[in-house]
């Protein structure tokens, strides 16, 4: 083979490596572009929003509590130890005492009318009794409402018990106060009045006496002794049991209407 062929051979050999390495390049950056382009996201309209459900408006309850039924009324009288009775929702004259010893340590107001919407309120409401103003340490007797308030030197109400006094007119007890001069421990006939028999008494001026009487039905709720308070067993057993005695005050005030 001649020179010349042999270079036009060579020539030619290179030219087509040249153009088939021009062609793979291309071809490897067609499709690597291809590869790594990115398909845009395809964008999907959120719907509208619902509109929120419009709520009526909250009626706000009223600023005070709803009314106390009577037998609520009278739970609470009893569980503040005042003699309400029997609690059955009845406003009866035992209730009224209650409610008169309540006004009373509450207002320093005696009185055995209902009470109002708001009274009943406060009477729930109420945690603790506080003597009134014209209360003294011992034994207090207000006429008025047939209660005795016990109050101690710590200015602390022991109990209020429920009492008859006297009987309005000549037999009324007498309204002061007085101390208690002498006491008798154990059943005591009245000379005054024979069938009358006095439970442990213990007498503040002249013969007038605070006693349980022979049976506690006898402690009305309206004044019907002859002079002396008449008190239940229980509670002159326990002024007793405390020491309660000679040289102890006993206040008597207030007065009876009935139509209070």
């Amino acid at each position: 083979m001649s020179p010349l062929r042999r270079l036009f051979i060579g020539f030619s050999v290179i030219l087509g490596a040249a153009f088939a390495i021009v062609i793979v390049g291309v071809s490897v950056v067609f499709f690597s572009t291809r590869s790594n382009s990115v398909t845009p996201p395809r964008v999907v309209a959120s719907p509208s929003p619902t509109p929120a459900m419009t709520l009526a408006p909250k009626i706000e309850l009223p600023l005070t509590n709803p009314i106390p039924s009577k037998m609520y009324v009278e739970d609470a009288l009893d569980a503040l130890g005042l003699p309400v009775g029997k609690v059955d929702g009845v406003y009866d004259e035992k209730t009224q005492r209650a409610l008169c010893a309540w006004r009373e340590l509450t207002y320093g107001e005696s009185t055995r009318i209902m009470p109002s919407e708001l009274e009943a309120s406060q009477i729930v409401a109420t945690k603790v009794l506080t003597p009134a103003t014209n209360q003294f340490v011992g034994l207090n007797v207000n006429i008025t409402c047939q209660t005795a308030t016990w109050v101690t030197p710590g200015n602390v109400v022991l109990g209020v018990f429920p009492v008859s006094s006297g009987i309005p007119g000549y037999l009324s007890t007498s309204v002061g106060v007085w101390k208690v001069e002498w006491e008798v421990a154990r059943w005591y006939e009245s000379t005054l009045y024979p069938e009358a028999m006095m439970y442990r008494p213990k007498f503040f001026h002249r013969g007038m006496a605070i006693h349980g009487s022979a049976t506690d039905a006898l402690v009305f709720s309206y004044p019907a002794s002859h002079g002396c308070v008449r008190m239940l067993h229980a509670d002159i057993d326990r002024l007793w049991n405390a020491g309660f005695g000679i040289g102890d005050m006993v206040n008597v005030y207030g007065e009876w209407v009935k139509s209070t």
